[in-house]
Formats: C-alpha cells, sequence, structure tokens
C-alpha cells in the first residue's frame, strides 16, 4: 500500500519515538501532528486526538472516555489496573464450538438490550473462567473485550497485594469501584489468590473478610460492565463462589483438531518444511496447552534463524529426545519424515531409536505397495 509522504514521515517519526520508549515525546508529537492533519485530514484527526484523550502517562494517570482515573496504590503510587484498549488480541483465540457459542452471547447480548428487559432477564453480568494455564483463559477475555468494544481493565496483583492485608482489602476494593464506574471488562486473573475457600485454616480473618466482599461484588455487579474471574484452581475457590456468577466456562487441554488448528496457524509459508510434520506432532503433543505449543514453534523459529539451518533441523534439535520415547508408530512416521528431508539412514536411526534394516524395510515395503497400486 502507497502512503502519502507525509503520512510516512508521522510513521516513521512515531515509531523511532515509540521504539525509543519516550511515551512524552510520542505525546507530543502527536499533538502536533494533530494540529497539522486538521485541514487535511479531520477524520484521522479526530480519531487521534480521541486516543491521545485516552492514553495514559506519569503526568497525566490513564482515565477512561468517562473521565474516572484509574486508581493507584497509595505508597507505591503504582496503577492497580493493567488498562487495554483496544486490546492487544492479535488473533482469535483456539476454542471448542460450545465455548465460542456461549462467548459470543456475551456479547450478542449487549446488542438485545431491550428485548432482555421485557423478559424481564439481564444480559451475562459476570463469567468465571476455569481450566489449567496456557489454555486460551486471558485470551478469551481480551476477545471478549474486543467483540464489546470497550476497554479491558485487569487487577495487578503484584500491587494490589499487600503486607498489610488492610491495604490489600482497599486496594481491591478501589480497582471494583473504578470498573464499576465505566462501560468496561474487568478481568481478575488468579482469582484464586483473593477468593479462597474461607475454611482454609491458613488464612486469617482479613483475607476471609476479602471474599465476603467480592461474594456480594459479584452478587451486585451492574450490568454496564462485564465482570470475569480465571483460575487455574477452581478446587481452591469458595464454594460459594461458583454459584454466584451467571456463567462458569471450563477450559480444558485443546483438542486434536484444536491442535492442529493451532499449529497450522503459527506456521506460515516459509515453514514449508514442517507442515508435513503436523499431523505428527498433534498426536505427541497431546495434553499440551495453546501457550507450550505455541512456545516450542517459536523456539524452533529462532533456532532455525539464528542458526541458519532449517526449520526441521532445529525441530528435531528440540523434540529429538522426546521422539525416541514415542510408540513404534509414531517413531515410524518420523523416520518416513526424515527420509523425506534428507536425512541419512544412520541419522535417522540415531534420532528415532529405529535400526536402520527397520528403516530400510520399511521403504521397501512402501515402494513395493506403491508399485502394486
Amino acid at each position: 500500500m502507497d502512503l502519502p509522504a507525509s503520512i510516512s514521515n508521522y510513521l516513521v517519526q512515531f515509531a523511532r519515538l515509540g521504539l525509543a520508549g519516550r511515551a512524552q515525546d510520542v505525546q507530543a508529537y502527536l499533538r502536533q501532528s494533530i494540529v497539522k492533519l486538521r485541514k487535511t485530514n479531520p477524520e484521522l484527526s479526530a480519531e487521534l486526538s480521541q486516543l491521545l484523550a485516552r492514553a495514559p502517562s506519569i503526568q497525566s494517570p490513564l482515565r477512561d472516555v468517562g473521565g474516572a482515573m484509574v486508581p493507584i496504590d497509595a505508597d507505591s503510587r503504582l496503577a492497580l489496573a493493567k488498562h487495554e484498549f483496544p486490546g492487544e488480541l492479535g488473533t482469535e483465540p483456539i476454542l471448542p464450538s460450545d465455548l465460542r457459542t456461549r462467548i459470543k452471547q456475551v456479547a450478542s447480548e449487549r446488542l438485545h438490550l431491550k428485548a432482555l428487559e421485557e423478559q424481564g432477564l439481564g444480559p451475562t453480568r459476570s463469567l468465571l473462567l476455569v481450566g489449567p494455564p496456557g489454555v486460551g483463559k486471558t485470551m478469551s477475555a481480551r476477545w471478549i473485550a474486543s467483540l464489546l468494544n470497550r476497554p479491558l481493565i485487569t487487577l495487578d496483583l503484584a500491587t494490589v497485594m499487600s503486607s498489610y492485608l488492610g491495604k490489600t482489602g482497599s486496594n481491591i476494593r478501589s480497582v471494583l469501584e473504578y470498573a464499576k464506574s465505566v462501560e468496561s471488562v474487568l478481568l481478575l486473573d488468579e482469582f484464586d489468590s483473593i477468593a479462597k475457600r474461607r475454611d482454609d485454616d491458613t488464612d486469617i480473618g482479613e483475607l476471609k473478610r476479602l471474599v465476603n466482599v467480592l461474594l456480594q461484588e459479584v452478587d451486585d455487579w451492574p450490568s454496564t460492565s462485564l465482570l470475569i474471574a480465571a483460575t487455574n484452581h477452581g478446587d481452591l475457590l469458595d464454594p460459594a463462589i461458583w454459584r454466584r456468577f451467571d456463567d462458569v466456562l471450563q477450559f480444558s487441554a485443546p483438542s486434536a483438531d484444536e491442535r492442529e488448528a493451532s499449529l497450522r496457524a503459527l506456521f506460515d509459508d516459509s515453514d514449508k518444511g514442517l507442515i508435513s510434520w503436523i499431523p505428527l506432532l498433534v498426536r505427541i503433543w497431546e495434553g499440551r496447552s495453546f501457550s507450550d505449543i505455541t512456545r516450542t514453534v517459536n523456539w524452533v523459529k529462532r533456532r532455525a534463524t539464528i542458526s541458519e539451518s532449517s526449520t526441521v533441523d532445529a525441530l528435531i534439535d528440540r523434540i529429538g529426545v522426546e521422539l525416541r520415547t514415542q510408540s513404534a508408530p509414531e517413531r515410524k512416521s518420523a523416520a518416513k519424515l526424515l527420509e523425506q528431508a534428507g536425512y541419512s539412514d544412520r541419522r535417522i536411526s540415531e534420532i528415532v531409536g529405529i535400526s536402520r534394516d527397520t528403516i530400510r524395510k520399511a521403504r521397501a515395503h512402501g515402494a513395493n505397495s506403491a508399485a502394486v497400486g
């Protein structure tokens, strides 16, 4: 896409300032650009003005469209919540069809408020996301915020939690009040850390009182905002928590189809050498989370780049030991793929733990089957 020279200059300068981490300089240059663009491109100027109005800075703490200020810790002066708008989604999460349907309904309900009210119903106000790490809970929260076109506010537990227990409760209340004051999506990640079972004898009274506060907040949460809590340890939550949420979404390790979809999304056109490995990887990575798969594939790509080797070589560097522990059919599948990639029988034998004689017999059998066919 060809851009006018003036726009190209703006982009280059913004990139230079942004990559240098000079947020204040970015905002100063943006103000100058808005003035210059007002005559030549008023729509772009207006959109940039709106972005600037939402932008946080050290001198000017983040405010939402309605003017509320993100609460800060009184001692550290650090923000108690992270604010994303628009959310950094990248790609939509890969989810089972039933979860996708239920998440999309949450967004659709906001478009049919009148019809719901006529039936004496309100929209979903709270969701509890439960499942192991890396299966898409946080990404789903971002997706919901994107579907609703609302800011995602994430409770920053590192800042909220304090050695002074009364202060921890006060910090959490501040974030909850802020999220209720604006049309937003509030994400309480690692929810089990602040909503533990009240019969846990290791906790003292203040944390138990905090659970009571959270229960009341979930009950009274306004329909103008959406509260999402996410946990990797549903068994640690207080039993009363479960029935307070409008819906509970159970996440699990990706299925074979979901693993395949994830791998195909991660491999691009330059990864032709790895495409043929997808069926095998889907099988041997059973039980892996999306984040595990993503980390491994990205490691392979980085390895291939810095070693100037093929992606298949890099993949073998990562999973060679893993291949030797697989079942005989999986090792034979890997041997065939390695043969197609030009590996010698000796090297294939070393990688997958199959004798060279077995490899040659399998090759001969395959040739005979092809000839008969």
